[in-house]
C-alpha cells in the first residue's frame, strides 16, 4: 500500500510536467507560425513590388523613347534645313502632326540660339516670349552632349499643366549651338496609370531624376514636385548597391517606413520607386496572429483547467479505478456499436464512408463468384476550396447537398450505391456495368452538375463543375477492392489535371 501514495505522486508530477511541455510547444509554435508568416508577408510584398517597378520602368523608358526619337528626327531636319522663315509654317504643320501620333505629348518646341520660340506644335501665338531662362535651354547652350536630357519637371507656359521635358541640341554646321529642341511629356500620362494601381491607403510611386528630385510622385502634391531626396534611403542605402532590388525603408519624405521596390530606367536617368505601407502590408498578418493567438489563449485555458481536473482524478485514482475501468468498457462497446449503426453520412445523406467499403468489397466479392462487370466512379467538385473561401462553408455544405441530390437522381437502380467519399468527393458503386454504362452514368451526372447552375465566379462558365474517374473491374483478374479504387482516383486526377469539368476512363 505504501507503493501505491509513491506511484500516484509520480503520476502527477509526470502530468504536469507533461502538460508544461504541451503549453511550452503550443507557444512556441505560433510564435515560429506568426514570425513565418510575417516574413512570407513581407517578402511577397517586395516580389510584388519589384515586378510593378520593373513594369513602370518598361512604360517610362518606352513613353520617353517615342518622345525623343521624334526630337531626333526633328534636330536631323533643322540641322539640314536650317530656320528659314519660309520653312516655319511647314514645320509648325509636320510638329502638329507628330504631337498628335502620341497621346501622351503635351507638345514639340523648338527655340533659336537666344531662346527664342520658332516653332511649336500647340498653335500658341507668342511672339515675345522666351525660354532662356529655362533648366534644359540652359543645359544645352552650355554642354556640348548630342544626347537627350530630361529635365525638372515644370508648369508649360503656353498652357499652365505640369509636364516633363526631354529635349535635344541643335547644333550650327561648325558645331555652335544652334537652338533646343523640346518634347514635353504630361504628367498626367504617368498618374492616370500609377493612380490606377491599388497601393493602399499610404503607398507611393515615384519617378525620381538621377540628381535625386522627384519629376512625379503618386499622391500627387505640386510642393514635392523637384524635391531632393538625395538624403533618403534610396541614394544613401540601395542604388549603389545594384540598379534594382527591394527594400523596407523608412521614407525621407514622411517618416512612413515602406516595402518598396526600385529600377532604373533603361537608356535614361531616372528611376522608379514603389512603395507599399509596411503597416498595411501586415495588417492581415497581424489580424491572424491575434486570431491564433487568441484561439491559442483558449485552448491553454481549457488544457489548464482539464488538467486541473485531470490531477483531481488522478488523486482518486486508487478508490474509483474499478469504477472507471468498468465505465470505459461499457463505453468502448457502446462506441462500437455506435459506428457500426453509423453508416450513414450526416451532411448529405449518403452513405458514409465505411459503408462504401463494406459495400464494395461485398460487391467485388460477389462479381468474382459470378463473373459480371462492376463499375466504380470517383467524383469530386472542382474548385471548391475556392467556392468555400469565397462563399463560406454555409455555402459550401448546401453545394454539396445539391450535388449529392443530383447524383441521386441519376443513379436509378435499386443495386447501385452513392457514397460520400470524403469532403467534396464522392463515390459511386454500379453493380453489373461496364466500362460503357459507366462513363454514360459518369457523363449525366456531369452535365446534370453542370446544368443546375450553382454560381461560382471562379468555376467554369461561372457554374459549379465536377470531374469524375471511371474503373470497371474484370472478374478474370485478381484486382482487389484497392486497385479498383486506386484506377479510379488516378482517372479522377487526370481529368482534373486536363481542365476539369470531364469524365475519364481508366487505362
Amino acid at each position: 500500500m505504501t507503493g501505491a501514495p509513491v506511484g500516484s505522486g509520480l503520476k502527477v508530477r509526470s502530468v504536469v510536467v507533461l502538460l508544461v511541455a504541451v503549453c511550452l510547444s503550443m507557444i512556441a509554435i505560433v510564435i515560429w507560425e506568426a514570425w513565418s508568416s510575417r516574413q512570407y508577408h513581407l517578402h511577397d510584398k517586395e516580389v510584388a513590388m519589384s515586378n510593378l517597378a520593373q513594369t513602370l520602368s518598361s512604360q517610362a523608358q518606352a513613353t520617353i523613347k517615342q518622345a525623343d526619337t521624334l526630337l531626333f528626327t526633328l534636330v536631323e531636319r533643322l540641322e539640314n534645313d536650317g530656320f528659314e522663315p519660309a520653312q516655319l509654317p511647314h514645320l509648325e504643320r509636320l510638329l502638329r502632326a507628330q504631337r498628335n501620333e502620341l497621346s501622351q505629348l503635351h507638345g514639340l518646341f523648338v527655340y533659336d540660339q537666344t531662346g527664342r520660340w520658332v516653332a511649336n506644335s500647340n498653335g500658341a501665338a507668342v511672339p515675345d516670349a522666351n525660354n532662356d531662362d529655362r533648366e534644359y535651354f540652359i543645359f544645352h547652350r552650355d554642354h556640348p552632349d548630342r544626347g537627350p536630357h530630361i529635365g525638372p519637371s515644370i508648369k508649360s507656359r503656353s498652357s499652365g499643366e505640369w509636364i516633363m521635358t526631354v529635349s535635344r541640341r541643335i547644333n550650327h554646321a561648325d558645331g555652335s549651338f544652334a537652338g533646343v529642341a523640346l518634347a514635353t511629356i504630361y504628367l498626367n500620362h504617368f498618374l492616370s496609370l500609377y493612380d490606377s494601381i491599388d497601393m493602399g491607403r499610404n503607398g507611393v510611386i515615384n519617378l525620381i531624376a538621377d540628381n535625386a528630385t522627384i519629376v512625379v510622385r503618386r499622391p500627387f502634391n505640386e510642393t514635392e514636385i523637384g524635391t531632393s531626396v538625395a538624403g533618403g534611403p534610396l541614394f544613401t542605402q540601395l542604388l549603389p548597391t545594384g540598379s534594382s532590388g527591394t527594400a523596407t525603408v523608412k521614407s525621407v519624405m514622411d517618416g512612413v517606413e515602406r516595402v518598396v521596390g526600385f529600377r532604373r530606367v533603361d537608356g535614361y536617368p531616372l528611376i522608379i520607386f514603389a512603395a507599399l505601407d509596411k503597416h498595411e502590408v501586415l495588417k492581415g498578418w497581424r489580424d491572424q496572429s491575434l486570431l491564433s493567438a487568441g484561439i491559442v489563449a483558449l485552448l491553454l485555458g481549457f488544457l489548464g483547467v482539464l488538467g486541473y481536473r485531470l490531477i483531481g482524478l488522478m488523486k482518486q485514482q486508487n478508490r474509483i479505478q474499478r469504477e472507471l475501468l468498468d465505465a470505459r468498457d461499457e463505453l468502448i462497446e457502446v462506441n462500437h456499436s455506435l459506428k457500426l449503426l453509423a453508416l450513414e453520412d450526416a451532411l448529405t445523406g449518403l452513405s458514409n464512408r465505411r459503408q462504401f467499403d463494406l459495400f464494395i468489397h461485398s460487391e467485388m466479392g460477389r462479381a468474382r463468384r459470378s463473373q459480371s462487370g462492376l463499375a466504380l466512379l470517383m467524383l469530386d467538385v472542382d474548385h471548391f476550396k475556392l467556392f468555400n473561401d469565397q462563399y463560406g462553408h454555409v455555402a459550401g455544405d448546401e453545394c454539396l447537398r445539391k450535388i449529392s441530390a443530383i447524383i441521386t437522381e441519376n443513379i436509378k437502380r435499386p443495386g447501385d450505391l452513392a457514397a460520400r467519399y470524403g469532403g467534396e468527393e464522392f463515390a459511386v458503386v454500379l453493380p453489373g456495368t461496364d466500362y460503357v454504362g459507366a462513363f454514360l452514368v459518369a457523363e449525366k451526372i456531369r452535365r446534370a452538375v453542370q446544368q443546375a447552375g450553382i454560381h461560382h465566379a471562379e468555376g467554369a462558365d461561372g457554374v459549379v463543375t465536377v470531374s469524375l474517374g471511371v474503373a470497371a473491374y474484370d472478374p478474370a483478374s485478381q484486382a482487389q477492392a484497392d486497385d479498383l479504387i486506386g484506377a479510379a482516383d488516378k482517372a479522377l486526377y487526370v481529368a482534373k489535371a486536363s481542365g476539369r469539368n470531364m469524365s475519364v476512363i481508366a487505362n
